[in-house]
């Protein structure tokens, strides 16, 4: 038996919950971004399995992180290993004119 929401009020809330939250907006001051990211590292050298674990970067970086983790290539190995390893993200300031 699914359950009756009688109110638009739960209805609203039901909604909200289930929506993500708003990301922050970016510090214009800020000049750089951190992701750490873990994934393992295959037998064939390929990189798999990528996800952020600390950050304080908004989602378009940590995207492109991931992005990056999955072009690396190690050395084939006999056993698949978990690595981590910290990406920075630094912003280029306008030149003074």
């Amino acid at each position: 038996m699914k359950p009756v929401l009688r109110s638009p009020l739960a209805l609203a809330a039901l909604l909200a919950a289930s929506c993500a939250a708003p990301e922050p907006p970016v510090d214009p001051n800020k000049t750089s971004y951190f992701v750490d990211v873990e994934y393992t590292i295959g037998t064939d050298g390929k990189t798999s399995n990528a996800k952020v674990i600390n950050t304080d970067a908004p989602q378009l970086l940590q995207k492109e992180a991931l992005a990056e983790v999955y072009r690396w290539h190690a050395e084939r190995s006999a056993d698949p290993s978990r690595a981590r390893r910290r990406i920075e993200f630094a912003a280029e300031k306008d030149p003074v004119q």
